[in-house]
């Protein structure tokens, strides 16, 4: 029968969030006679849809290298797990509050102020461990089912706003609209049995995967300070208050703890240093104060991880136009690990700064040896490619990265730049448009596959490609409009 299904946004070890659109297809009733839920793909293209509409409403993080990192660990974490062969979509959001979220179709998202928060790669990991183990046994479905009952005949407002204030809680009037939203979240809350279900199933993922299990406690007995600190006043984190940490739910991951020996796999921590204290200098809104923040703990010796806080103290100061100094400190990093690309990478940064082009394109291609199709490096190197009009080796080195299967969204929009500076104004438009479409601006999608179109006319096959995708994109905005 016809239902409305709605989409499900799960919260970090929930009390937990739930945001719905409604979506008008054909799908087996949850909970009928037969047991039937919705299929895998339809779930993904739920999750495609709010992933979609999310990148509309919020600020993600762009960065290639933190994007890569983050990919890098939850891919770890998901060859570990016991559904390897799902699809999963890491993404950073960028906002300093501390929280993380799940969609259906494996879309998880992890705020830039969670990874501040965490004090090892560990900890982070067991977040991920966490929201991969709620997506892997479709808690979302199985509670819904559980139910019987599909009565979610909301508005598309209400529904969207409720979607982004699950997210960002300052986001339009999601507050308003989530006390009058509140009936039809108590139907769906994820059982005590769920959470239980996701922290020993993620436990296992996060061992498995080479990292400790004590880390998983030790960040809920992190949040449950934080929670005492902040005691009954209205500046307690949206997180805290949607995401209760009990004694109970820390001693019961403590015991599970205990039972696994401290096994850990050849990892390099620093990286994730690294990665953090680029979050930090990206979101920072007093660049002078962090500069002198990282200036002093040098100076006291009092930092967690000494070349990270020394990174982050090169970045800063890049960042306010010290170039010199930058240079100068991070140097001192590059005579102790000159391999490291993160380092590398900082430093071609410099050089394009201060207009040294040539110099930037030599520690790339030099580094490409070291790494080759890395697609931090990539990313970085056609950016200034393009710069200096070589857009013949940016467009190479861009189609072997779709090659290779990396994530496609900034590669389209480069590839668009290329073939415009190459002159191929009808590829332009076509890259330009999977850029767009793959963002979920389909109606920009389709404008620029007109015009597409209209400079193809003189190849025929290149034309009937282009109205093929057209025709496509067209169905997709007409099931979007639906919503």
């Amino acid at each position: 029968m016809r239902v409305f299904f709605a989409l499900l946004l799960v919260g970090l070890w929930s009390g937990p969030l739930f945001v719905a659109y409604a979506t008008d297809i054909d799908l087996p009733e949850i909970g009928d006679s037969a047991g039937s839920i919705i299929s895998p793909q339809q779930e993904y293209q739920i999750g495609q849809s709010f992933f979609w509409r999310l990148q509309q409403s919020i600020d993600l993080v762009e960065d290639p290298e933190v994007n890569s990192y983050l990919r890098s660990v939850g891919a770890r974490l998901v060859a570990n797990s016991d559904a390897p062969h799902l699809p999963f979509t890491f993404f950073m959001v960028s906002n300093p509050t501390i929280n993380a979220f799940a969609a259906p179709g494996g879309f998880i998202g992890v705020h830039s102020g969670l990874m501040l928060a965490s004090q090892t790669e560990d900890e982070m990991a067991s977040v991920l461990a966490h929201e991969i183990a709620h997506i892997t046994q479709r808690h979302l479905l199985r509670s819904f089912e559980k139910s019987k009952q599909v009565n979610l005949a909301t508005t598309v407002g209400l529904v969207a706003a409720l979607l982004l204030g699950a997210v960002d809680p300052s986001a339009g009037a999601a507050g308003l609209l989530a006390v009058q939203a509140g009936g039809v979240q108590a139907q769906i809350n994820f059982t005590r049995a769920h959470e239980r279900e996701a922290d020993n199933l993620g436990m296992k993922t996060l061992v498995r995967s080479g990292f400790d299990a004590q880390a998983m406690p030790t960040f809920f007995e992190r949040l449950q300070k934080t929670s005492r600190f902040y005691g009954g006043s209205g500046a307690v984190p949206e997180f805290l208050r949607t995401h209760p940490v009990t004694t109970s739910r820390i001693a019961d991951a403590r015991g599970r703890a205990v039972t696994y020996p401290l096994k850990r796999q050849l990892s390099d921590t620093l990286q994730f240093y690294l990665i953090r204290e680029k979050l930090r200098v990206m979101g920072a809104t007093n660049l002078t104060e962090l500069t002198q923040y990282y200036a002093n703990s040098l100076k006291a010796g009092n930092n967690l991880n000494e070349a990270a806080t020394r990174y982050g103290y090169s970045l800063a100061l890049a960042a306010k136009g010290n170039h010199t100094k930058a240079r100068k400190e991070l140097q001192i990093l590059i005579d102790e690990d000159g391999d490291r690309l993160s380092y590398q990478l900082a430093l071609a940064d410099i050089e394009i700064a201060v207009g040294r082009y040539s110099a930037a394109l030599k520690i790339y291609h030099d580094n490409q040896r070291l790494y080759p199709d890395d697609y931090a490096l990539t990313l970085k190197q056609v950016v200034a490619l393009l710069q200096v009009n070589m857009a013949e080796q940016a467009e190479k080195l861009l189609l072997r990265q779709l090659e290779l299967g990396a994530p496609s969204q900034q590669l389209y929009k480069l590839l668009a730049q290329a073939k415009g500076d190459l002159g191929d104004k009808s590829q332009a438009h076509s890259w330009l448009a999977e850029y767009y479409y793959s963002s979920g601006r389909l109606e920009q999608a389709a404008d620029q596959l007109r015009l597409a179109a209209g400079f193809a006319k003189s190849d025929e096959f290149q034309l009937a490609k282009i109205n093929s995708r057209l025709r496509k994109v067209e169905v997709s905005l007409e099931q979007m409009e639906k919503l």
